[in-house]
């Protein structure tokens, strides 16, 4: 894709850029792209469309980039051009944002539902385009349908995606009791006893196997073992267990 400079005061935030509401400089994110752009160069480029109406340039993807590069002073902004719009437009907006690791459990999960219901054939559409697996797009819709005190909860950090993943699994009546145990500031200890919690109990015998994702034969059996475990409804613990207990046999 061919880059082009394009006048900072000819761009302005696109509808179907997700993020458009956001205000910037306010989190700690916003002020280290502004740190680090003070000192170093873009090394990617902001996604535009341009508008034949008003004959202005609508940003898709790199709004912080956009606002840093700005502040900084820049009036010229490295940007790739395309042609996307409307439900097009905002699906490739949400895929840019969704890879991002600064994301909270929440704000992930909340933006796979909308790239779902922009996606024609919903989860299967978007595992086929985006190339995520079909039941991870599951499990991060399944963060949506947690009681809204557990989802205050993830959003706060003190529930984590694994744990989230884990107590959407869960009955009602055991997602009702870690509700209660968060209005009682027992949370930690009540997902400890119904076993979402990462981590032995005091006494349990383990097995720990360790997985190098810097090793190309360990990545490539950790991903395998985790699309076994997926298909069959299981995290990767309980599912090595099976295996082992067959083997065992």
């Amino acid at each position: 894709m061919k880059v082009r400079n394009i006048p900072a005061d000819m761009i302005d935030i696109a509808e179907e850029n997700v993020r458009k509401s956001h205000s910037f400089g306010e989190d700690d994110k916003d002020r280290l792209m502004k740190e680090h752009l003070s000192k170093f160069d873009l090394l990617q480029p902001v996604v535009v469309r341009f508008d034949d109406k008003s004959r202005r340039y609508k940003l898709l993807i790199g709004r912080r980039r956009f606002f840093a590069l700005s502040a900084k002073g820049e009036t010229q902004i490295p940007a790739v051009v395309t042609e996307l719009e409307g439900a097009e437009a905002e699906a490739a907006s949400l895929f840019e944002n969704l890879i991002r690791k600064d994301l909270s459990p929440l704000e992930k999960a909340q933006m796979v539902k909308r790239l779902v219901d922009t996606t024609r054939s919903g989860i299967t559409g978007v595992s086929a385009k985006y190339g995520l697996p079909k039941s991870t797009v599951s499990e991060w819709l399944s963060i949506l349908s947690l009681p809204q005190e557990l989802q205050e909860n993830i959003e706060k950090g003190r529930i984590t995606t694994y744990e989230a993943i884990r107590i959407a699994r869960k009955p009602r009546s055991v997602q009702e009791r870690l509700v209660k145990a968060a209005n009682d500031g027992r949370l930690q200890e009540e997902m400890a006893d119904a076993g979402v919690k990462r981590g032995a109990p005091k006494g349990l015998q383990t097995v720990r196997l360790v997985f190098d994702p810097r090793k190309k034969q360990d990545k490539q059996l950790w991903d395998k073992l985790n699309e076994k475990a997926q298909e069959n409804g299981l995290d990767v613990t309980e599912y090595a267990r099976s295996v082992l207990s067959k083997h065992v046999q």
